[in-house]
């Protein structure tokens, strides 16, 4: 046999995979697995984390890279999405160190929830998580914790990365990075959003 005879042949994935990894057990997840359709090349898992910090949270989300066997050069992808909470400029800007080139970071501030409520409405004031869930609720009121919310928000998306993005662009425009306590409000899940509804055979 030549010398070339036992090469292995690396078989590429007949899909993209991208890994999620929240701080919320359920509700995150929940509604990143929803835009997951039939006979699209993409799969989306969201690993179960028991961290809630950022600096745990971001160390297993690169555990994961080898153990799901990642290809982050082809189109897989891996984020790393947790809420403002209590969290101090200094815990997540270790986070994004730690992150480097092959975890994103998709930060909510102050809360995921913030992200539901954009379908709806355009915010620029400072929220509290509380005020958020509140405002959520006239719009939707029978809004709980891990209640699956995909359907009644789908065709509000667009509505949604728009008003997103203004507040990241208000708060670029202010100097503010976005990865700390002072982007309140603002979140990145749009950015999250976007990726996925790149691939066109899942867009709706």
């Amino acid at each position: 046999m030549g010398r070339y005879g036992h090469r292995k042949i690396v078989k590429r994935r007949p899909y993209k995979l991208f890994l999620i990894v929240c701080e919320g057990e359920k509700t995150e997840p929940m509604y990143f697995k929803r835009y997951r359709k039939r006979h699209c090349n993409l799969i989306i898992k969201t690993p179960e984390s028991k961290s809630t910090d950022p600096v745990n949270l971001v160390k297993f989300a690169k555990e994961q890279i080898k153990k799901e066997e990642l290809d982050l050069k082809t189109g897989d992808a891996i984020w790393c999405v947790f809420d403002c909470d209590e969290n101090t400029n200094e815990n997540m800007s270790r986070a994004i160190k730690i992150a480097g080139k092959d975890v994103n970071i998709c930060l909510s501030n102050p809360s995921f929830e913030l992200w539901f409520l954009l379908h709806f409405t355009s915010i620029v004031s400072k929220l509290f998580r509380s005020e958020v869930i509140e405002k959520l609720k006239k719009e939707i009121p029978d809004y709980e914790k891990n209640k699956d919310v995909y359907d009644l928000l789908v065709n509000k998306r667009e509505i949604a990365l728009k008003n997103a993005k203004k507040l990241i662009e208000l708060h670029k425009k202010n100097g503010i990075n976005l990865i700390s306590v002072e982007s309140n409000p603002s979140t990145q899940v749009c950015f999250i959003a976007e990726e996925i509804l790149k691939i066109t055979e899942c867009s709706n």
